[in-house]
């Protein structure tokens, strides 16, 4: 069991407390790649290299949970609604399994419908008022879906390397990872309305806080950066990792943000100075995904074949 080692932390949180525990039996030589939290955080969803998803209750049974299936590729990223705990969406990295794949628990464990898009998709967005999703792919080509209509309404080719995009939370702006810079555009206008240069090498993961006053950035100089999104200054740095940032993440009320680079250890800053609050440990490569639960302070990660939850009691 991975266990957190610790220092002081700004909101008075005992990680030493804290520990880790493994979600599901595992997958063989099977790799999880992706876990989300629903919107009740009731529910936890993983994928993988064994194309499916599997949707888990923590408080309950973490033993086995509900296979879905569909995917013909592997599960690269899955995001449940923003405004309904039993739907979710999920998109394959594969070239050939292009389907964006809407998913209803209620309904079964077949997807409810399939929306085709161009493939290889890496990234994954959920406007606040669930209309909207935005996917980007290996090709830095970035379409938006409209979800009642279940139809590509926009295509979006860029020149430069394009990863992580997210929606303000009034879902009125987009900003995009493109190389070393954020884009921020009106929405879904899609109007330039301010370009924040980040860094000298591509800017790879980012995530807005809850009450949207910071921006914070992982990149391929394996630096992890605050940004304030009033005057778009930089209000702290971190440089823990020895590697290119995989995922950065902030707690359910901001206080922490969880950060891994895809080594054996992911990190716990405090905010918004983003010193280190706590490590965790990992049985094996970590880095492909971070999930905060929505209304408490634990943390899902990818490790290996496994998903694991990391908190105090869990």
């Amino acid at each position: 069991m991975a266990i957190a080692s610790t220092s002081s932390s700004s909101a008075g949180d005992d990680f030493s407390r804290f520990t880790s525990r493994r979600i599901g039996a595992g997958t063989g030589r099977d790799r999880v790649r992706t876990v989300a939290w629903n919107l009740d955080g009731r529910r936890l969803a993983a994928g993988g290299t064994d194309k499916s998803v599997r949707i888990y209750l923590p408080d309950k049974d973490v033993r086995s949970g509900t296979e879905c299936r569909g995917h013909t590729g592997d599960v690269s990223c899955v995001r449940w609604s923003p405004v309904h705990p039993e739907r979710l969406a999920s998109v394959s990295t594969s070239g050939q399994d292009k389907g964006l794949r809407f998913w209803d628990i209620r309904q079964g464990s077949k997807p409810t419908s399939v929306v085709e898009t161009h493939g290889d998709n890496i990234t994954m967005a959920w406007s606040p008022d669930g209309r909207y999703i935005v996917v980007g792919n290996t090709s830095d080509r970035i379409v938006w879906i409209d979800v009642e209509e279940q139809k590509v309404v926009k295509r979006i080719d860029k020149s430069v390397e394009t990863n992580e995009a997210l929606f303000s939370h009034s879902g009125t702006l987009l900003t995009t990872l493109c190389h070393g810079e954020a884009e921020i555009t009106s929405f879904p206008a899609g109007e330039l309305v301010h370009k924040v240069v980040l860094s000298d090498m591509p800017a790879t993961v980012a995530d807005l806080d809850p009450r949207g006053r910071y921006l914070a950035v992982g990149s391929n100089d394996t630096v992890v950066s605050l940004w304030e999104t009033t005057d778009w200054t930089c209000a702290a740095t971190s440089g823990v990792h020895d590697d290119p940032l995989r995922t950065c993440r902030f707690s359910h009320d901001g206080a922490y943000l969880a950060t891994s680079a895809g080594g054996n250890e992911i990190v716990i800053h405090n905010t918004p100075t983003l010193s280190r609050a706590a490590t965790i440990s990992t049985t094996a490569q970590s880095g492909d995904a971070l999930a905060w639960h929505p209304t408490r302070n634990v943390l899902a990660y990818t490790s290996g074949q496994d998903a694991w939850i990391w908190g105090a009691g869990v």
